[in-house]
């Protein structure tokens, strides 16, 4: 319980109020008792000395009467003789008024002031003057009259205090119990979370720093649903599409060496079994280099070459597949730059997305790259009279896995990989790409990547 964030924050805060209110006690107290102290002393000292003019004017036929009289207006007084007789007026009683040898040094005609030893909350505060009368010397010591008024002051001030420890307390309570619920809630619904539950929702609605960490934990929580919803389609279409070409190589397999076929029938299973075995070695390697490209240990190997050059390259190396569907090729756009990034892993850019417009583009149609030059980027820009992706599809063409016909992509041995390599590529070497593209015109995917990082 006490390791609980609201047992400490209860605690905590009692301790800082406690020590708050008696540290402010102790100072206020003094402060002001040595304020009304020197006011009271020098009072005193005056009153004092009134007392003895007055006297001295009025000549009373009685000193123990006259003594009295003035004491029930403010001060108690104690009266000392040279014999050590005492006389108390007023209130006064045989308490300490003063030292033996303090009453002696008035004896002797010396003025006895308040010390700092002599205060002690106003119980031995006192001030003694020298005083003859008929013949004799005294010594005159006077008390404030109000010590009881400043007790009733101080227990007001203590109760004050302890109202304000007692009544911050209990609202601190609620508040802290405020602020604590909605962390509650977050800890059962993270530990939800822990489990694999991503159905929760907090309701809490502030707009205070727990808002906005319910925020954060909200977002936080859809991210990691979308998340496990990737990993798990990940994990079906990987199954799918090792299982799709293990199958065929098994089950064909299985007919060359249970059944005798001819030699033509056989080299045709062969066949089968011969691209079904590359597109499972080609999806592995895809996945594999997904995998390493989203790795944090993967770094960029940066050489400066010529772009223009390496996409020429690429289309050369797949003269084969365009020149069988009679495809137009046009790369009169691509401009001389020279560039500075990750040779490799640009040429697999060129290489996914020509492959990509190979599939879709039929007999006689066209494909084009152009470099374009700006003034903070460059973009290439590959285009191509294919197909098209249906608009409601185009925010998931990067997305792993994903296909737009998964039947015709299969037939056209695709993985749903390639683009999602490509977008991963762009986005390590700081740059962006975009697809435009509408049914049965044609596609275009724009590459921007920033010559801040990337031109020599």
């Amino acid at each position: 319980m006490l390791n609980s964030l609201y047992s400490r924050m209860v605690i905590t805060f009692l301790a800082v109020v406690i020590s708050s209110v008696t540290v402010s006690f102790i100072i206020t107290y003094n402060m002001y008792e040595t304020r009304v102290m020197n006011e009271l002393e020098d009072e005193m000292m005056l009153s004092g000395q009134t007392i003895i003019k007055l006297y001295n004017e009025l000549e009373p036929e009685s000193l123990e009467g006259y003594l009295e009289s003035v004491s029930s207006i403010r001060y108690n007084i104690a009266l000392f003789t040279e014999d050590g007789e005492a006389s108390y007026y007023g209130r006064a009683r045989q308490e300490n008024y003063a030292d033996p040898d303090d009453i002696e040094n008035v004896l002797s005609g010396e003025i006895h002031r308040v010390t700092n030893e002599d205060k002690r909350l106003l119980k031995n505060a006192s001030v003694g003057l020298p005083f003859e009368a008929n013949g004799e010397n005294y010594a005159l010591f006077l008390k404030p009259g109000i010590n009881g008024r400043l007790n009733l002051i101080e227990e007001a001030l203590m109760t004050v205090l302890l109202s304000v420890l007692l009544i911050g307390s209990i609202i601190y309570l609620f508040v802290a119990l405020y602020l604590v619920t909605p962390i509650k809630k977050l800890t059962l619904y993270t530990s939800k979370i822990a489990k694999g539950d991503f159905t929760g929702h907090v309701p809490v609605k502030r707009n205070d720093e727990i808002g906005e960490l319910a925020k954060s934990f909200h977002t936080m929580n859809h991210e990691l649903n979308n998340l496990e919803t990737m990993r798990r389609e990940f994990i079906s279409n990987v199954s799918h599409d090792f299982q799709s070409p293990l199958t065929s190589i098994r089950g064909f397999a299985v007919a060359l060496k249970e059944n005798e076929f001819s030699k033509e029938r056989q080299d045709h299973y062969l066949t089968i079994i011969q691209t079904e075995s590359e597109r499972l070695a080609k999806l592995s390697e895809n996945v594999l280099k997904l995998s390493v490209l989203e790795s944090k240990e993967n770094p960029l190997n940066k050489e400066v070459y010529r772009l223009d050059q390496q996409i020429r390259h690429v289309f050369l190396t797949h003269q084969p597949q365009w020149l069988e569907k009679g495809i137009h090729i046009h790369l009169e756009d691509l401009k001389p730059i020279e560039w500075l990034a990750d040779k490799d892993q640009l040429e697999q850019v060129w290489h996914n997305l020509l492959i990509n417009s190979l599939k879709f583009v039929e007999t006689g149609g066209e494909i084009k790259a152009a470099i374009e030059e700006e003034e903070e980027s460059i973009s290439v820009i590959f285009s191509d009279t294919g197909a098209g992706i249906p608009e409601e599809d185009l925010p998931h063409v990067f997305d792993r896995f994903f296909t737009v016909d998964r039947a015709r992509v299969r037939s056209k041995q695709g993985s749903g990989l390639g683009l999602a390599i490509v977008k991963k590529i762009i986005d390590l070497h700081g740059g962006d790409i975009q697809i435009v593209s509408r049914e049965n015109e044609g596609t275009a995917f724009m590459i921007k990547l920033p010559k801040r990082s990337g031109q020599n």
